[in-house]
């Protein structure tokens, strides 16, 4: 116990509490983050865009803090599920088309007016 008024100082860290930093250097050009894709992918299919988006932006953050091995994978999910946005939409589109060519084209000219 210090008397009244005493100031109590910490000891500075000696040479056992310090911390060994390494810094590591990757080259190579910066992975692409899917970001435009995977918009243009929620503005087809939106919940499998959706996730899309998330993870191209989770790609595009990990790219700014320098985790590049990070923002690669996780800009290979944006693309797979942008891939499989444009799918889901394209069989959407194509099972609409065959359902209106169907009703249109054999139902309805089937049907007696009168």
């Amino acid at each position: 116990m210090g008397v009244a008024g005493e100031v109590q100082y910490q000891p500075y860290p000696g040479p056992q509490d310090q911390v060994q930093v390494q810094q590591v250097i990757v080259t190579g050009p910066a992975p692409r983050t899917n970001v435009i894709l995977s918009w243009i992918s929620c503005i087809c299919c939106f919940p499998i865009g959706i996730v899309a988006v998330v993870k191209a932006h989770d790609a595009d953050r990990r790219l700014m803090y320098g985790d590049l091995d990070g923002a690669r994978r996780s800009a290979e999910v944006a693309k797979y599920f942008a891939i499989a946005a444009f799918v889901v939409a394209g069989i959407i589109i194509l099972g609409g088309t065959g359902f209106l060519i169907f009703l249109f084209g054999f139902l309805l000219p089937s049907i007696d007016p009168s």
